[in-house]
């Protein structure tokens, strides 16, 4: 059924358990009519930009240009290397949900507030898929050069974590500061395939807008290192 705009959400209760168990066997009790599931997700895109408009206006209120918000004590934290992760990575949503005050005004605390200069050991993965793959995305959709210019300069200190292995794959922590670099601790001083097998993406695009080919071929390289 179609998600009425005045739906109560207040006493949702999501089934969980054995919730999809009839797809087992690929089988399914429910009939559909053709362009229903577009119908459908139609109606839901109203709640969930709604959702996404209280969550934002609570961490705008709370917690604006910090890494992210606390929920049950409202409080911003800094766990993330303290460069506004949560932001970086909204961007884009707020681009695509129509959010264009909200939008702007991230834009601007990224102009005037974003420091990648950080004398912090960061994660390498996680930094470049929330924090580069943030910035390279707002420029992507918007075409503001303020998303670019942030992105060359914290591509240009992530990659410190490539370049500085001999055997060419990246290191799992990096000093935005100092270039230090050393793999996390829990690993075991070893790399993480999940992680250095999937940043090639942010890589390549920043070569691309950049013009450093060294972005593209030495992540690239990953892959061929791998493979022998």
């Amino acid at each position: 059924a179609l998600v009425d705009p005045n739906h109560d959400f207040s006493s949702f209760l999501a089934p969980g358990g054995k919730r999809y168990e009839e797809w087992r066997h690929g089988d399914s009790p429910y009939s559909f009519r053709k362009g229903e599931s577009d119908d459908l997700a139609r109606s839901r895109r109203y709640h969930i930009k709604k959702a996404m408009q209280f969550a934002w206006a609570a961490y705008e209120q709370y917690a604006f240009g910090m890494d992210e918000i606390k929920p049950e004590t409202m409080a911003g934290a800094n766990g993330w290397g303290g460069f506004g992760t949560t932001l970086v990575d909204s961007l884009d949503t707020l681009w695509l949900m129509g959010m264009k005050e909200e939008f702007q005004r991230a834009r601007d605390w990224v102009r005037d507030s974003l420091n990648n200069n950080r004398n912090r050991m960061v994660s390498f993965f996680e930094t470049t898929i929330r924090s580069l793959g943030g910035l390279l995305a707002a420029y992507d959709w918007s075409g503001d050069e303020v998303f670019l210019e942030k992105a060359h300069d914290l591509g240009n200190r992530l990659f410190k974590a490539v370049d500085t292995n001999p055997l060419g794959i990246p290191y799992g922590q990096v000093n935005l500061a100092t270039g230090a670099v050393h793999n996390i601790p829990w690993t075991g001083d070893n790399s993480i395939t999940a992680e250095f097998g999937t940043i090639q993406i942010e890589f390549r695009m920043l070569a691309r807008l950049t013009g450093n080919k060294q972005f593209k071929e030495k992540t690239e390289n990953i892959f061929k290192i791998m493979k022998e």
